[in-house]
């Protein structure tokens, strides 16, 4: 401790600033080691040498969400919607999730409207019908107007849309009751309802087919650009803002 005391001490009295390059303050810290930093957690010589002295602190939750969005979204496209995950790849998706959902920021019901681009999912029924990666997959949804629309376009011009209604119920906290009891995680949650389902065949040629599926959704991470859900049924899903 005493030598790179020595070294900030020299630094500041302008004894050493020529011929005490930043270099040296990072040879100290491979010198001294970890225990060179009592006061400090236990961080790996690499974290440290990231960020400027004296302030070798771990960021707050807040500040790491970039870095986290970032890597959620880098995983995702690896793997083409959740077409192609892997068991270990759905687990750091999953994990990701939980980290971002840790340091949420207050949503709002009108956060909620817009149209979102789905990027992963665990959905069985619509990992079914997106393997295409030219495809479009997104979802249109109104906390106003109370309506959801869920939109799969090919490529050939074919599509698939299923028009619902949806209740944005507000906020849940870890100790909400409510939550509890429908062992729902602690987020924007919201219910829904499906009224109908139309697949267009081609150009003028539409199949309506009968409404189907109920549920709710709580969106554990949302702010102008990122959604993440998880639902009734333990999914999990990943929008971006269109």
């Amino acid at each position: 401790c005493l030598s790179l005391a020595f070294v900030i001490f020299a630094m500041r009295r302008n004894y050493l600033r020529k011929e005490l390059p930043c270099a040296l303050l990072i040879l100290a810290l491979f010198t001294q080691g970890i225990c060179g930093f009592c006061s400090l957690p236990n961080v790996s010589r690499r974290d440290l040498l990231r960020v400027s002295l004296p302030l070798v602190v771990p960021l707050p939750a807040a500040a790491a969400q970039p870095q986290a969005k970032r890597q959620l979204l880098a995983l995702a496209d690896t793997t083409a919607r959740g077409t192609a995950a892997s068991a270990e790849q759905k687990r750091q998706m999953s994990q990701l999730a939980d980290d971002l959902a840790a340091s949420a920021p207050a949503a709002t019901k009108s956060m909620m409207s817009g149209t979102w681009n789905l990027v992963y999912t665990t959905e069985k029924e619509v990992l079914s019908l997106i393997g295409d990666p030219d495809i479009s997959v997104y979802q249109k949804l109104d906390a106003d107007a109370g309506t959801l629309g869920n939109s799969i376009v090919y490529s050939d011009g074919r599509r698939f849309d299923v028009a619902g209604r949806v209740e944005v119920a507000g906020q849940r906290s870890a100790g909400d009751e409510k939550a509890k009891r429908a062992k729902a995680p602690p987020g924007l949650r919201s219910d829904f309802s499906f009224t109908g389902a139309t697949l267009q065949l081609a150009p003028g040629v539409a199949l309506p087919l009968p409404p189907f599926g109920a549920g709710w959704f709580v969106s554990t991470y949302l702010d102008d650009t990122l959604r993440v859900n998880r639902d009734s049924r333990g999914d999990l899903a990943i929008y971006v803002r269109a």
